[in-house]
């Protein structure tokens, strides 16, 4: 054992060390004094902490580019792995995701000075794609849906808007349809309105028109109440019966108005057959020019 020091030896040399250490303490930082219920005082100088997730020394000032660390990446496309795997680790991703948003989103609110311990989110994840065949697919079953449940909100979404795509494509299609039906019928309802329409009209000059005689079969159908169809009063049928007794269907009835003791007939138009031959007014085709 080394030998005793005096007493004297050993107050100096405890002296000289309470200096030193007064001397050391006086030079060094200092921290402050946390006030009482009080959440703990900034750290300042080389005691500043370092943000992980930020990738700096704490704290983090306005200059920081929050939207670039909010920015969801692009997925990435990894067909290869089935499509419920996707899904329920697009759950995770997504979910992982909206909270490390939200706990960035609290740091850029906090005003100025922030604590130099308040980090920002972890960095995001990045998530998996979808094919379009697989998007329609789950669109266009709801069972595959509830079999391959619960889905990402990004999901969601995509299979939301293509549902409704789907929907605004069969609504044009059936408004296309239901146009050419429109245009269809106005096609027909102008075809019967043309049967009215003189195409090549016979100019008739006032004074110099053939006189028009009503045969007459016509006027013992009329006084006999036999009244025929109008559009036997045509020019043409007038002409024809003129011209051409033998193709009109006649038949012996006895007169209006004559009791059948009589015995007495009258030739009147066959009107059953000869509305079979030219047709009746109900006819469209029968409506035409003079």
């Amino acid at each position: 054992m080394p030998p005793a020091q005096p007493r004297a030896m050993q107050s100096a040399s405890a002296s000289r060390n309470a200096a030193s250490d007064s001397t050391l303490g006086s030079s060094g930082p200092t921290e402050p004094q946390t006030p009482a219920g009080d959440l703990p005082a900034p750290i300042y100088g080389p005691s500043l902490p370092f943000l992980p997730n930020a990738n700096l020394v704490g704290p983090v000032l306005d200059d920081f580019d929050f939207e670039r660390h909010t920015a969801v990446p692009e997925g990435i496309a990894r067909f290869g792995l089935p499509l419920g795997v996707r899904i329920q680790r697009n759950v995770d991703i997504e979910r992982y995701n909206d909270e490390s948003i939200s706990t960035t989103v609290d740091v850029w609110t906090t005003p100025t000075p922030r604590p130099p311990y308040l980090d920002v989110g972890p960095p995001l994840r990045v998530s998996y794609c979808y094919s379009g065949g697989e998007i329609e697919e789950l669109a266009n079953s709801q069972s595959l849906c509830d079999s391959m449940g619960p889905f990402p909100p990004s999901l969601i979404r995509q299979i939301t808007a293509s549902r409704v795509k789907g929907k605004r494509e069969a609504e044009l299609v059936r408004q296309v349809e239901k146009e050419k039906e429109r245009e269809a019928d106005n096609s027909i309802r102008n075809k019967l309105l043309g049967t009215m329409e003189m195409l090549n009209p016979v100019k008739r000059v006032f004074r110099e028109a053939k006189e028009i005689v009503i045969p007459t079969i016509y006027l013992l159908n009329i006084h006999n109440r036999l009244i025929p169809p109008l559009h036997f009063f045509t020019n043409n049928k007038i002409e024809l019966v003129h011209t051409s007794p033998q193709t009109i269907h006649t038949k012996f009835v006895q007169p209006y108005g004559i009791e059948e003791q009589s015995g007495e007939k009258v030739q009147l138009l066959d009107l059953g057959k000869m509305v079979s031959l030219w047709g009746n007014d109900d006819n469209h085709e029968c409506l035409s020019p003079l």
